[in-house]
């Protein structure tokens, strides 16, 4: 064997392609593409009757002179067309709103901060 060839490093044995989710690794990466981003926004501009009713309304309002007021309660108007129920069984971040007042998993309570501070 000639020694001026470099060694080929071997994979590691225990590691297999099938284990290493390429395909969602790839869509994952290309869904961050400002391309994908804006085609989209395209699409969901061409089918969302609201956001087209909105943008109609803000440029009258401009027009008028009340461009500012109508972006405020545009806002609003999305904040609330936007705060759905939650769907059977699906808990709240806020404690206070689920049932019994039931924190969801990996929430800090204040038994665990106590646990912590007396370690």
């Amino acid at each position: 064997k000639s020694k001026d060839k470099p060694r080929k490093p071997k994979k590691p044995y225990h590691i297999k392609r099938e284990d290493l989710h390429l395909e969602e690794y790839i869509e994952e990466r290309d869904s961050k593409s400002p391309r994908i981003f804006f085609s989209r926004l395209g699409r969901h501009f061409y089918h969302s009757t609201q956001l087209r009713i909105y943008i109609v309304l803000q440029v009258i309002a401009v027009y008028i002179g009340f461009g500012q007021l109508m972006l405020i309660i545009g806002l609003f108007w999305a904040m609330l067309a936007n705060t759905t129920k939650r769907k059977e069984g699906e808990k709240s971040a806020y404690s206070l709103f689920n049932e019994g007042v039931e924190a969801i998993a990996g929430s800090p309570d204040m038994e665990a901060i106590e646990r912590e501070l007396r370690t």
